[in-house]
C-alpha cells in the first residue's frame, strides 16, 4: 500500500469518525447549556449554544465536501487543511463558554463544567487521535480555555490543583494520541492488505476456474482425434491407411504430450517446486549455439535469421533461459509469416538485455499483456498452439530475476514483435564450471525394486533398466513387496512413485522394508505439487524425480546408488 494511498485512508477515517460524533456533541451543547443556564445567564448561554452548534453543523457539512473531493481521488493536502481548521474553529467556539462563564459559576458548576470538558476532550480522541498534532492542539485549547477560566477568578485553595491536574491530564492524551494513531495506521494497513488479498484471491479464483475450463477443452480434443484414431486402426484394411492412422495417432499422442507437459511446468512453477540454480556464467556461448540450430531451420523455411552477440556474464540458470530463448524464438518462427528472425545480445548500463524479434504482422497492444496469459491465443494470428508457451515464459523470468518487456519492432506501422529480457549484470567468476563430457553410468547388475501402481509404467520402467543391464522386480503395492524382495534378492535401489492410490503412498509401502535393509538406497517419483508433500520428502532427505521422468537423469540418479555399492 502506497503512503498517498494510506495517507488518504487515514484521513477518510478521521472525517467518518468526527462526522459520527456529532450528534453526541450537539447533545453535549445541550447539556453544557442546562448545567451554565442559572450561573452565566439566558443571553450568553444562548449565544453559546448558537455558536457551538453552528461550528458542529459547518463542520460536518465541510468535512463532507472534503470527503467527496477525496472519493473523487484529489489530494489528501486540501482535506487534511479542512479537518484542522474546521476542529480548532470548533474548540474556540467550544471553550468560549469556560473561558467566559466560570467566573460566574458557582465552584461546584466549575468542577462539574471542567470535568465535561476533559470528557469532551478525551471523545475527541475517536477522531482527532489519528492526527496526533491535531489532537494536541485540540485538546491543548480546551483545556487552555477551561484553565484561563479559573485564572479570571483566582482561587488559592483550587486552582493550583486544577492547573497542575489540566497539564498532566493534556500531555498524558497527547501521548497517549501518538500510539493511537499507529494502532489505526496499523490497522488501516492491515485492512488493505487484507483487501488486496481477497482480490487477488477472487482473481486466482478467477484464473483457476478459467485455466480448468480451457485445460478441459484443450484435453478433449486430442483425446477426441485419438478415439476416432483408435476407430480408424480397428476398420483399416490396407498398409496404406494404418500407416496414415499412426501417423495422425502419433501426432495426436505428441500434443497431449506437450500439454500435460506445459501444465505440469506451470503447476510446478506456481507452487514453488521448480527453483533457479542461479550461477555466474557467460551466455554467449547459449546464443552461439541457438544461432547454429535456428540459422539452420530459418534457411530450410526460406527465412532470414540475424544473430547478434557481445561477450557477457550474467548470474542466471542456463537451462531455465534457454528455455525462455527457445519459446520466443519458436514463437517468432510461428507467428512471425514469412519475415525475419533476430536474436540479440548485448550489455547495458543496467544489466544484459536479449531480445527476440521477427518482422511479422505484430500484437496489438491491447492484447500484449493478455498473450502472456494462459490458454490466451491472439485473435489476429492462425496457431494451433496451446496458449501456454508465453505463460511459461513470464513466469521463468520472474524466476530468474529478469524483466520482460514486449513492444513492436516497428512503432509507426505497429508491425514486428519485439521480446526484451533484462537480465543483473554480473562479473565471470573464477569457479565457473567447466563442461565436460558426460560418462553414463554402468548399471551391469544393480538390482531394482520397483513400485509403481500403473501396470504400463512398471511394463516401461523394467524394459528401460534392464536395457541398461539392471536386475528387476515390480510390484504395484505394499502387499507385493515382500514378494518381489523374495523374487529379486536384496535391492540396491528402490525406485517408488509417491502416489499409490487413496490410502497409500511409497513411503508407506516401503516402511517395513527400508527398517530391515537400512542400506538399501530410495528414489522417489512424484508429480505432487503439494507444499506439505514436497516439505515431507525434503524431510526424508531422498532424492526425488519429477515426472515426467528424464531418462538420462534417471541413470544418472541410479549411478550414485552403484558407485556406493562399489
Amino acid at each position: 500500500m502506497d503512503a498517498e494511498a494510506h495517507d488518504r485512508d487515514l484521513i477518510s477515517f478521521a472525517l467518518a469518525q468526527a462526522a459520527a460524533a456529532a450528534r453526541l456533541a450537539l447533545v453535549g451543547v445541550l447539556i453544557l447549556a442546562a448545567v451554565a443556564w442559572r450561573d452565566v445567564g439566558a443571553p450568553g448561554v444562548l449565544a453559546w449554544g448558537v455558536a457551538a452548534a453552528g461550528s458542529l453543523l459547518l463542520r460536518n457539512r465541510v468535512m463532507a465536501v472534503a470527503a467527496r473531493w477525496l472519493s473523487q481521488g484529489h489530494p489528501t493536502r486540501s482535506a487534511r487543511r479542512i479537518l484542522w481548521a474546521s476542529s480548532l474553529v470548533l474548540a474556540f467556539a467550544l471553550v468560549s463558554l469556560p473561558l467566559l462563564g466560570l467566573p460566574h459559576m458557582q465552584t461546584e458548576t466549575r468542577l462539574l463544567v471542567t470535568l465535561f470538558y476533559c470528557c469532551w476532550g478525551a471523545a475527541g480522541m475517536s477522531s482527532l487521535g489519528i492526527v496526533p498534532r491535531l489532537y494536541a492542539g485540540y485538546l491543548g485549547l480546551m483545556v487552555g480555555g477551561v484553565a484561563a477560566g479559573w485564572a479570571r477568578d483566582f482561587t488559592p485553595q483550587l486552582a493550583p490543583a486544577i492547573f497542575g491536574g489540566l497539564f498532566m491530564y493534556w500531555l498524558v492524551l497527547s501521548v497517549f494520541a501518538h500510539g493511537f494513531s499507529r494502532r489505526v495506521a496499523e490497522g488501516i494497513a492491515i485492512r488493505a492488505e487484507n483487501a488486496q488479498l481477497v482480490k487477488q484471491l477472487s482473481a486466482a479464483n478467477a484464473a483457476k476456474t478459467r485455466f480448468i475450463m480451457t485445460a478441459s477443452h484443450d484435453l478433449r480434443q486430442p483425446l477426441h482425434a485419438i478415439g476416432l484414431l483408435g476407430g480408424v486402426l480397428a476398420r483399416a484394411t490396407t498398409a496404406e491407411d494404418i500407416h496414415r492412422a499412426r501417423e495422425a495417432l502419433a501426432i495426436a499422442l505428441e500434443g497431449l504430450q506437450q500439454l500435460f507437459s506445459a501444465i505440469l511446468d506451470l503447476s510446478r512453477m506456481d507452487s514453488g517446486a521448480l527453483r533457479p540454480e542461479l550461477r555466474y556464467v557467460p551466455i554467449a556461448p547459449l546464443v552461439a549455439r541457438l544461432d547454429i540450430e535456428y540459422r539452420a531451420l530459418c534457411l530450410e523455411g526460406g527465412r532470414r535469421w540475424e544473430c547478434r552477440a557481445e561477450t557477457a556474464h550474467v548470474r542466471t540458470d542456463l537451462a531455465l533461459l534457454e528455455r525462455v530463448l527457445r519459446n520466443l524464438l519458436d514463437n517468432a518462427l510461428k507467428h512471425g509469416a514469412d519475415g525475419g528472425v533476430c536474436l540479440a545480445l548485448s550489455t547495458q548500463p543496467d544489466g544484459v538485455m536479449l531480445e527476440v524479434s521477427d518482422t511479422g504482422p505484430g500484437i496489438p497492444v491491447e492484447e500484449q499483456d493478455r498473450v502472456f496469459d494462459e490458454f490466451y491465443r491472439s485473435r489476429h494470428v492462425v496457431s494451433s498452439g496451446m496458449g501456454l508457451g508465453l505463460s511459461i515464459v513470464q513466469r521463468l523470468a520472474r524466476l530468474l530475476n529478469a524483466r520482460l518487456h514486449m513492444e513492436f519492432v516497428d512503432p509507426v506501422r505497429r508491425t514486428g514483435t519485439r521480446v526484451t529480457l533484462m537480465l543483473p549484470l554480473a562479473q565471470p567468476s573464477d569457479e565457473q564450471a567447466v563442461e565436460s563430457e558426460v560418462v553414463l553410468p554402468d548399471l551391469q547388475g544393480l538390482r531394482v525394486l520397483v513400485l509403481d501402481d500403473e501396470a504400463t509404467v512398471l511394463d516401461a520402467t523394467r524394459a528401460l533398466l534392464e536395457q541398461w543391464g539392471c536386475v528387476v522386480a515390480t510390484c504395484r503395492s505394499g502387499s507385493e513387496v515382500a514378494a518381489a524382495v523374495q523374487r529379486l534378492g536384496p535391492p540396491h535401489v528402490a525406485l517408488a512413485d509417491y502416489h499409490l492410490g487413496p490410502s497409500e503412498n511409497g513411503l508407506m509401502a516401503l516402511e517395513a522394508l527400508r527398517r530391515d535393509q537400512p542400506e538399501m538406497g530410495c528414489v522417489i517419483v512424484t508429480g505432487e505439487s503439494d507444499a506439505a508433500i514436497r516439505q515431507r520428502l525434503a524431510d526424508e532427505g531422498l532424492p526425488v524425480l519429477e515426472k515426467p521422468v528424464d531418462p538420462e537423469e534417471l541413470r544418472a540418479v541410479l549411478g550414485l546408488f552403484r558407485a556406493m555399492d562399489e
